[in-house]
């Protein structure tokens, strides 16, 4: 299975059709910021049945109810897609969307992937600025929920790929500036791929 993971598009609707129509993936997930409800529609149109998202902390409340009138908003819900647990934190409400995941997700019950606006606080998080702006609270969910693949935006600035204990985490970079990433899974461990336009 191939996953595309993309983030901040910031209304970049050109480079989100490049996008598009340059990769082929079994599921697109993106990790916020769209900020203009284009964007969102776009996304929630593209790929039926294949596409998921969660809001960003620049996403308005129209935002939101664009992605889940097209049925791909996952901002504190599980679902399962294509055989995969997926849970999802956006970044309109992050601490609301946490209690929500903490009683729908049974206790052991297997997260596959978690996705996120925000990254956990010193994963992949370090700003222009010298500091880790990541969130301790989404630290704190990864350790509960234990899932194997975490996807976050957010951070421009920390692009990367890294395991932290058994979760793979992956923040692709922002797609306005043409960075995304593709995850295989398949035998083994998942291959992450960095990429540009």
């Amino acid at each position: 299975m191939i996953i595309a993971h993309v983030s901040d598009i910031h209304c970049n609707h050109e480079i989100f059709k490049n996008f598009l129509s340059s990769e082929k993936f079994d599921l697109l997930v993106a990790s916020g910021d769209f900020e203009c409800v284009e964007t969102a529609e776009l996304l929630a149109s593209c790929c039926p049945g294949k596409a998921l998202a969660v809001t960003g902390n620049l996403d308005d409340p129209s935002i939101r109810r664009t992605l889940d009138r097209g049925g791909v908003l996952v901002d504190g819900r599980l679902v399962r897609v294509q055989g995969l647990n997926i849970a999802g934190v956006g970044g309109i409400d992050f601490r609301s969307d946490i209690m929500k995941l903490r009683r729908t997700v049974s206790e052991g019950e297997a997260i596959d992937v978690l996705v996120t606006h925000y990254p956990p606080k010193g994963v992949l998080d370090l700003a222009y600025i010298g500091a880790h702006i990541g969130l301790p609270e989404i630290g704190l969910l990864v350790k509960e929920l234990k899932p194997k693949i975490h996807l976050f935006g957010h951070v421009h600035e920390s692009p990367g790929a890294e395991f932290n204990d058994a979760t793979l985490s992956v923040n692709p970079g922002p797609l306005s500036m043409g960075k995304y990433a593709i995850i295989t899974l398949g035998e083994g461990p998942p291959r992450v791929e960095l990429k540009a336009l």
